[in-house]
Formats: C-alpha cells, structure tokens, sequence
C-alpha cells in the first residue's frame, strides 16, 4: 500500500481510472474529527479484502489522523479511495504494484440541514440496479448505475429516489440506505443481490440489536414500503434523513410522517456524543 500526495497526478495506467477496480468511503469531519471513523475503516477494510485489494488499516488510519489534525477544524467531506494499483493494457493486476490511497477534500453539502427539517422528497427510480452477489454491499468504484439514478433525480426536482433491483425488490436511495417502520418494527432491506452496505446503516444495526430492539433485514417491495408508518434514507453526511413523500408518477404518491424516526436519529446521535468524549 502507498499513499499518495495530495497533488499526486493520476496515471494513465491507474486500474480505478481504467477499471473502477478499487473502493472508496465519504466521511464526515467535523472539527478535526472523523464520524464513524471505526466503521469506515472497517467498511474499506472490509470491501478491500472482497476485490483481493491489499490494504494496512492501522497505516491508514494513522494517515487519516494525521491529515485531518492538519487540516483545519471546518465542517467538510473527505473522501478515501483505495486503487488496485497501476498495471498494462488488460484486466489482470500487475502483483508487483502496490495498491494506492488517495485522499481527497469536498465541500459539505450544507442544503442537507433544510432538508432534514422538511423531510426528502423522492421518486422511484426507472433505473434498476443489476444483481451481482460477488460485489452486493460493497462501495466500489464501478458507479455508473448510481449516475444515472442521479441524473433521474436532477430531472424530476426531488432531493434523492427510492431504488430498486430488476427483480423490483427495494435495495436503498441513490447514495444512502433505506429504513421504514412497519407498525411492529424498523426494517431494511437486505444487501445479497447488490447495494452498498452504508457505515450509518451497520451502526444502526449494531445498535438496535444492543439496544434489544433489532432491525429486520428482508427482502420488500413497494407494496411494503406503501404500508409503512415511516421512511428514513441514511447515510454518512446526511446521518438520518427523514422522507415525507415518494412520487409515484402517474399513481400519484406516499406520503409519510417526518417525525416518527426519530428513535433511529437518536441511537446515532449518541454515538457522535461518544466520539466526542472521547476525542482528545
């Protein structure tokens, strides 16, 4: 593993350029620190070992102290990406290159504050996420179905979609992980087929098993999610994020009380109130 300079040039040879053959996660820092820094280095962790990626956790979360301590005490994104390394013309690794870490610095999307008070409004995607076991919950770089669902989103004005596989089953929101209540329970839909697998939806579901109250993870539709009392999206910028309204097109739409996850909001909300004792 070689972590690279901030300014460092990507190669023409780079396999995440050529291939998307690497993984990534977003993280929120605010004032010096990383939220949710031990399941991001876990996910990365985690997804690198998936794809055969060589990655030192301990070095990279050295690397990651090291530069946010550097950095400043604002509220911004950071982004790690881990590359399978450089290599010829062709899909086979060149073993004797080492994977690449890449840090990289975006602006907060600060509009999430005013959407989380008036709760998100989504539509359903038309693009359908393929099933491929052999990646499903990994945060790989290969995003294109991401980028179209997005583009459906910027065209039809809403703040994020509900997104479905091509058996119609719901899997997650263009970048986040779903949740709704049931009337018994919260529930999300499992991750075998193809989704990320988001550091706030592994919390949660750590915490709600702490907490005796778990999460179910089965397979749901959209009949599932018109019974619901309530719909959260998450993910590691926005935390949770209410939804009050999914558009249907020509069926019209869901609508749903922004209030009722709150139980969800505060299981994370006590996780960054120990960060922060414990943060020196």
């Amino acid at each position: 593993m070689y972590i690279l300079a901030n300014n460092a040039a990507i190669s023409p040879s780079d396999r995440a350029f050529n291939y998307g053959d690497g993984v990534f996660t977003t993280m929120h820092v605010v004032g010096r620190q990383v939220r949710l820094l031990d399941y991001h280095l876990r996910r990365v962790n985690h997804d690198a070992q998936a794809l055969g990626i060589a990655l030192n956790c301990v070095e990279l979360a050295t690397a990651i102290n090291q530069f946010v301590a550097g950095h400043g005490s604002e509220q911004y994104v950071l982004k790690v990406h881990v590359c399978a390394g450089e290599g010829g013309r062709g899909y086979a690794r060149d073993p004797k290159k080492p994977s690449l870490v890449r840090f990289s610095v975006h602006d907060y999307p600060v509009h999430y504050a005013n959407v989380k008070q008036r709760g998100a409004k989504l539509i359903c995607a038309d693009t359908r996420l393929a099933i491929q076991p052999a990646l499903a919950g990994i945060k790989h770089m290969n995003r294109l179905e991401q980028v179209l669902i997005k583009q459906e989103v910027i065209n039809r004005d809403a703040d994020d979609a509900l997104v479905f596989d091509t058996n119609n089953h719901v899997i997650e929101a263009s970048a986040g992980n779903v949740f709704f209540h049931n009337g018994v329970h919260w529930c999300t839909p499992e991750l075998g087929g193809c989704g990320v697998n988001g550091v706030v939806r592994q919390y949660l579901l750590d915490a709600a098993n702490k907490a005796e109250k778990p999460i179910e993870q089965g397979s749901y539709t959209i009949e599932d999610i018109a019974s619901a009392h309530a719909l959260v999206i998450t993910n590691a910028l926005m935390g949770v994020m209410p939804v009050t309204i999914i558009h249907l097109g020509d069926a019209g739409q869901l609508s749903f009380n922004g209030t009722d996850g709150q139980w969800l909001d505060s299981l994370l909300l006590k996780k960054y109130q120990e960060e922060n004792a414990n943060f020196t």
